[in-house]
């Protein structure tokens, strides 16, 4: 077995790999889980964009897994990354909350347990106990978390609908962009009015979704939702 620097080169390579999720799926078939996910961990912080946004992907895949075998372990990494989310830490948390919700969107059981710790950290609430991030691009990556959840697990994101919609006020445009894509994903209509305000904004933004990234207008992103909640 490799040791641990040798391990996290193997796995910081295969991120940056064309072929990453091939690439990821053979680690994952020679190591065991719980080894993999301290470098990715690592990854997070890694000065490519890509190799930190198929990190994030890589969590669900390999958490998920972990979940599947042995559930206390899967739970240590998550209580793990929300004490990573949390102030007392002194970490500053990049990636970790789109790596949260990227696990919970992948894996039923750990997004029962933890979805709402996904939905809390985008939800503020004056002079009540709560884990809002306030640092604009922390924000920005629980609001891709919590997008990423209603992608897959719409019933339990359901509840951060006023968040979402309230995100679309946001002076940051990809944070706009990508709360229009998770507005999409709930499909609820109370977003259609406050949607219809966005189809003639022409900011150009990127987002990762589906395991890519996209180039597109914030106008293009809520026409889409606009177009996945009426049905069309």
């Amino acid at each position: 077995m490799p040791t641990g620097r040798k391990l996290k080169k193997k796995v910081l390579t295969a991120l940056a790999d064309s072929n990453w999720e091939e690439r990821v799926r053979e680690l994952m078939e020679i190591h065991t889980m719980q080894s993999l996910v301290a470098p990715l961990f690592s990854s997070l912080c890694d000065k490519s964009e890509e190799v930190r946004w198929h990190g994030i992907s890589s969590f669900g895949m390999i958490v998920g897994r972990m979940a599947d075998e042995d559930m206390a372990r899967a739970r240590v990494v998550m209580r793990r990354i929300t004490w990573m989310l949390n102030e007392e830490s002194g970490g500053c948390g990049w990636g970790v909350p789109e790596a949260m919700g990227e696990i919970c969107a992948c894996h039923e059981g750990l997004a029962a347990e933890y979805g709402r710790f996904v939905l809390s950290y985008i939800h503020e609430e004056e002079d009540k106990p709560e884990n809002y991030l306030e640092f604009t691009m922390l924000l920005r990556g629980a609001i891709w978390g919590v997008c990423r959840l209603a992608q897959s697990r719409p019933d339990i994101a359901a509840p951060a609908l006023k968040d979402l919609i309230a995100a679309l006020g946001s002076p940051d445009p990809t944070t706009v962009g990508i709360a229009c894509w998770g507005l999409g994903a709930l499909g609820n209509k109370k977003a259609v009015e406050h949607l219809e305000k966005l189809k003639d904004r022409n900011e150009e933004v990127v987002i990762y979704r589906d395991r890519t990234f996209e180039n597109c207008t914030v106008g293009q992103l809520a026409g889409e939702a606009l177009g996945r909640i009426s049905g069309v």
